[in-house]
């Protein structure tokens, strides 16, 4: 008789499940913080959290190259039982599963988390000085075809790891080490700490502000310390004091609270609060901002170094029990460099998670976006008047999504206008649709070149309503919705400004190309690929960075579009956009075999 055939093989689940949706490691590692802060609750001190890498040093074609081995996780929290540390690698078999406060709830955190950035996970945790240790090993598990956890072992800390944690290793906690790191994206702790810096910190700002706890980050070359910094909070609203913020808004606030008001859903029977808190930058600033820095060469706010720090954290922070989930950028006018000098925030507990639509790996609330009884009407196939009516009779979640939404909307449009008002009766030409200095300096190039090519011919020929649908056409097709409120406001500034750059980016599924180059409206419009290999593995992390470097690169397509657009015979126009789509696939082949060799 035939043996019985398994309906998931292991291997082809464990492989399913390391795409589990992760942005990247620093979101992966914040599970393990949620964890080390949740644990330690039931402490008399602040939780001490350890981020560590550990690099080696090897020789790639004859050139020395460094790059991360191994990262741990360390906590002084309240440590676990062998019972429980038999269970917390087993997906789904969290201890906080289904709990309606606090972090954790999903019980799918550290395995998950794990898995996503190495395939091979070890934990030791001790209580009472009593220590034991358990693995997660994906590879041994694929290879043996087990589908069951061993059984922790009691054994001692090891002494490479006692040297590298820093604070006193007390009588209880934890010590997480990931190794095979076959999914890291940043390969070096300086890449790695930079960008999880900036975004655990703005995760945990409220736990760093009041110092329940403490997160390092430290790097190690074998005993050598390469790197040794502790994590500040990064507040997107710019009201709170020592951050990461650049000076001088290091330890003082950079904008001013506009409003903050609370909302109430009853749900489950239960009367539940939800606070939406905006801020706005500070009026002097905006108007004289060149007061605040001894360099004076900056073109706007914009381009100085607060203003970069701010268009990073572009959008509403969304806040459940204490901990952020992400910056919704629904709300957000694309193109509008603008909206960097506004901050806000939704705060809610994790009672309210079905209303929210926030997701198991705690990085989104999939359902909070902006949306307008129109939409729903539409949807719903109803009169915009009924839309209220009709979503509370249903008892269907939207009806407090949509009253939050138009809400927040009627608050920024308020916002909007004062942030317009800040800077009136000053040149601003700069600051209507160009985000930074790379679009200037592209515009500037082309309009000394002397050269015309087709967009200087729709620029000349174009009637002001062909420039507006060509605009909407655009638009359209980098995915704003033609219903998208806000459409309008885009194509006006973009008509306005007497800028020749745009210089945006797109989710362009299917498409090989790098970036793509149109002529809306007389303009040059880069759209740099989101969804090629080359942005995720190279640009993304440039774009995230503090200096040049994405400026840089953006020029270099700035001066390919520029060479494209004033190419005069149509031929050879249509062969250069050929080559440019070859490049981006020959880019992908290779960036692939390079990933997987």
């Amino acid at each position: 008789m035939e043996q019985e055939q398994k309906i998931f093989p292991i291997s082809l689940v464990m492989e399913s499940m390391k795409d589990s949706g992760y942005k990247d490691a620093a979101h992966a590692v914040a599970e393990l913080i949620d964890n080390s802060i949740q644990a330690g609750e039931d402490i008399d001190v602040p939780v001490d959290i350890e981020l560590i890498c550990l690099e080696e040093t090897n020789f790639l074609n004859d050139r020395q190259s460094s790059r991360i081995i191994e990262i741990a996780v360390y906590d002084n929290a309240t440590g676990m039982s062998p019972d429980i540390l038999h269970k917390a690698l087993a997906f789904g078999e969290g201890t906080r599963r289904g709990a309606k406060i606090g972090i954790g709830k999903f019980g799918m955190g550290l395995p998950n988390a794990s898995i996503s950035q190495c395939s091979k996970v070890d934990v030791w945790s001790w209580q009472n000085g009593s220590c034991f240790h358990s693995c997660l090993d994906i590879s041994e598990i694929v290879k043996s075809g087990k589908d069951t956890l061993p059984i922790p072992t009691q054994s001692e800390l090891p002494e490479a790891w006692k040297s590298r944690i820093k604070n006193q290793i007390g009588d209880s906690g934890t010590l997480i080490v990931w190794s095979s790191l076959d999914r890291l994206k940043w390969k070096r702790h300086r890449a790695f700490f930079s960008n999880t810096e900036f975004i655990v910190g703005r995760m945990y700002r409220y736990f760093l502000l009041d110092e329940s706890c403490r997160i390092r980050m430290a790097a190690y070359n074998d005993a050598e310390c390469l790197f040794d910094e502790y994590v500040k909070p990064n507040d997107p609203l710019y009201l709170m004091p020592n951050t990461n913020t650049p000076e001088p808004f290091t330890s003082v606030p950079g904008f001013k609270l506009y409003t903050e008001d609370d909302y109430y859903i009853q749900y489950n029977g239960e009367k539940h609060k939800v606070t939406v808190k905006f801020s706005i930058a500070d009026h002097n600033f905006r108007k004289n901002y060149s007061e605040y820095y001894d360099d004076k060469n900056y073109a706007n706010p914009g381009s100085t170094p607060f203003g970069k720090h701010c268009a990073k954290n572009l959008g509403i922070s969304v806040i459940r029990s204490g901990r952020e989930l992400e910056l919704n950028n629904s709300f957000n006018i694309q193109y509008e460099p603008t909206e960097r000098w506004w901050g806000a925030e939704l705060r809610f507990d994790a009672a309210l998670d079905e209303i929210f639509g926030v997701t198991n790996n705690k990085q989104a609330a999939t359902a909070f976006k902006q949306i307008t009884k129109e939409d729903i009407a539409n949807e719903e196939d109803i009169k915009p008047s009924e839309v209220k009516k009709y979503l509370e009779a249903e008892g269907d979640s939207r009806y407090h999504i949509l009253e939050l939404s138009e809400s927040i909307y009627s608050k920024l449009s308020a916002i909007r206008n004062e942030v317009k008002k800040q800077r009136e009766g000053q040149n601003t030409k700069n600051e209507v649709t160009t985000n930074d200095a790379a679009e200037r300096a592209a515009s500037v190039t082309a309009s000394k070149d002397g050269t015309k090519g087709l967009s200087d011919f729709k620029e000349s020929t174009l009637s002001d309503e062909q420039k507006e649908q060509e605009l909407r056409d655009d638009l359209e097709r980098d995915g704003v919705s033609p219903d998208d409120e806000d459409m309008q406001a885009i194509i006006k500034s973009a008509l306005e400004d007497d800028e020749k750059f745009i210089i945006g980016m797109s989710d362009m599924r299917g498409a090989d190309v790098i970036f793509d180059v149109t002529q809306p409206a007389g303009k040059l419009k880069v759209t740099i690929n989101e969804s090629h290999l080359i942005y995720k593995h190279l640009i993304a992390e440039l774009k995230e960075s503090a200096d040049s470097s994405y400026d840089i690169v953006k020029l270099l397509f700035a001066s390919w579009a520029l060479m494209e657009d004033r190419e005069q015979n149509e031929n050879n126009r249509d062969q250069l956009l050929e080559i440019r789509k070859e490049w981006g696939q020959y880019a992908k082949k290779m960036l692939n075999e390079y990933l997987n060799a």
